[in-house]
C-alpha cells in the first residue's frame, strides 16, 4: 500500500465550540448575530430598569404634589371659609338680638335653623381641613391608624376592625412611606363609606421577608371591573401612585366577604433600616 494513500485520523476531542458551529479562529461575522442578541437583551433590561425608576420617580412627584394641593386647600378652607362662616354667624346673632319682641315666631325659628345649618357647615369644614392636612405621625403609624379608624367608624356608622401583626416595624418606617399607607387607608375607607353600602370593614397589616402588605376588606356590594375602569376614579389612581412611588403595587378585587378588597403591597427595600430590623427580628 502506498503510504500516501493512508489517511491519518486525529482522535483528539473536537472542541465543543466547533461542534456548535464556532471556532476560536472563526471570523467576527460568525458570532456577531448572537453577540448582538445578547447586547440587545442587556440593553433592553437596562432600559426597563430605567423606565421603572422613572415611573417610581413620577409617582413620588405625584404623591408630593397631591400633599401640597391638600395642604393648600386645607389652608383656604380654614382661612377663607372659616372667616366667612364666622361673619355669617355674627350676622345671624345681630339679627336675633335686633328681632322685635312682637316679631312672628317663624322669623325666630328661621334664624335658629340658619344658625344650626352654619354650625353644621363649620363642623364639616373643620373635618375636611383635618382630613386634608397631613396627619400627625409623631406617635407612629399604628397610633395614627387607630385614631383615624375610630373617627371614621364614629362618623360613618360602619364598624371597622384594625389588625396589625408588625406594630414595631411600623414605628420604624419613613414618614413618607407611613403617610402613603395612611392615605391609602383613608381613601379606601372613604370609598367604602361613599359607594359600598357596607356595615363592616377590616384593615389588616402583615409583613413577610420581602414586603409590607395592607389589606382593606368590606362586606358591601362590591365593585365591578367596569366600575374600576370608569374614568374619573382619581381615588384609585392616587392610591396606586402612592404605592408605585415605593416600587409597590395596588390590587382591587372581590372580597371573600362579598364586598371589595383593596390590597397594597410595599417592598421592604423602600423602608428605613429600623423597620427592616424590626420585621426581621
Amino acid at each position: 500500500m502506498n503510504t500516501s494513500d493512508v489517511v491519518t485520523l486525529d482522535e483528539r476531542a473536537t472542541p465543543r465550540a466547533m461542534l456548535r458551529g464556532f471556532s476560536p479562529a472563526a471570523p467576527e461575522s460568525a458570532v456577531s448575530p448572537y453577540s448582538a442578541l445578547i447586547d440587545a437583551k442587556l440593553e433592553g433590561d437596562r432600559e426597563i430598569q430605567r423606565l421603572r425608576a422613572r415611573v417610581r420617580d413620577l409617582a413620588m412627584q405625584l404623591s408630593r404634589a397631591d400633599e401640597r394641593a391638600r395642604r393648600s386647600l386645607a389652608d383656604d378652607l380654614h382661612d377663607e371659609t372659616g372667616a366667612i362662616l364666622t361673619v355669617a354667624s355674627l350676622a345671624i346673632g345681630r339679627a336675633e338680638f335686633s328681632l322685635p319682641a312682637d316679631a312672628p315666631a317663624a322669623c325666630a325659628e328661621a334664624l335658629r335653623q340658619a344658625r344650626e345649618c352654619l354650625a353644621d357647615v363649620a363642623e364639616t369644614s373643620h373635618r375636611l381641613v383635618e382630613g386634608l392636612h397631613a396627619p400627625a405621625l409623631d406617635s407612629g403609624l399604628n397610633a395614627a391608624l387607630e385614631h383615624f379608624v375610630a373617627s371614621f367608624a364614629a362618623r360613618s356608622g360602619i364598624r371597622v376592625d384594625l389588625s396589625c401583626s408588625v406594630e414595631n416595624a411600623l414605628d420604624g418606617l419613613s414618614r413618607e412611606m407611613a403617610l402613603a399607607l395612611l392615605r391609602v387607608t383613608q381613601e379606601a375607607l372613604g370609598n367604602v363609606a361613599r359607594h359600598a353600602h357596607a356595615t363592616h370593614a377590616t384593615v389588616n397589616i402583615t409583613a413577610d421577608a420581602h414586603a409590607l402588605t395592607l389589606v382593606i376588606d368590606d362586606d358591601g356590594i362590591g365593585m365591578t371591573p367596569a366600575a374600576r375602569r370608569k374614568s374619573g376614579r382619581f381615588g384609585l389612581a392616587g392610591m396606586r401612585a402612592r404605592c408605585e412611588a415605593f416600587g409597590g403595587t395596588l390590587r382591587v378585587a372581590s372580597s371573600r366577604s362579598g364586598g371589595t378588597s383593596v390590597r397594597a403591597r410595599l417592598p421592604w427595600n423602600a423602608a428605613s433600616r429600623p423597620a427592616l430590623r424590626a420585621v426581621n427580628g
